[in-house]
């Protein structure tokens, strides 16, 4: 009874071993997939959102409020069901960057650039 016992707790011990070694330990290993809502209000909420945002720093004109919506479709359709690791979506969001930036006057474009580093400065020297 004890030998079934105890090989029946090896067996489970080896199993659960087996199991452990055979998933990847980083999540960088595993591929990712791009950000992405399920829902297409809720995705374009969101644009909006970060449109407004942008629109209260840099005080964009209709004009480049479409273009950015149109720009943020085309990386919505582009990433959409796809299984990518972190460089390329690192890329395809570095891709959008220059796009949006390429939509902006140099004016707007240095505000930006200005709100940026007052953000960056202030995350460093938060405390709590």
């Amino acid at each position: 009874m004890k030998k079934s016992i105890l090989a029946i707790a090896a067996f489970v011990l080896l199993s659960i071993a087996n199991v452990n070694a055979q998933r990847g330990q980083y999540p960088s290993q595993r591929p990712t997939q791009a950000p992405q809502y399920d829902n297409p209000r809720i995705d374009n909420a969101y644009e909006e959102l970060s449109i407004n945002k942008l629109d209260n720093i840099v005080k964009l004109s209709r004009k480049q409020e479409n273009e950015l919506k149109r720009i943020e479709n085309k990386y919505d359709r582009l990433l959409k069901g796809r299984r990518l690791g972190s460089r390329d979506i690192q890329r395809f969001e570095n891709e959008k960057q220059q796009e949006i930036w390429s939509v902006l006057t140099p004016v707007q474009r240095q505000r930006l650039a200005v709100h940026q580093q007052s953000q960056k400065f202030d995350r460093n020297h938060r405390r709590g």
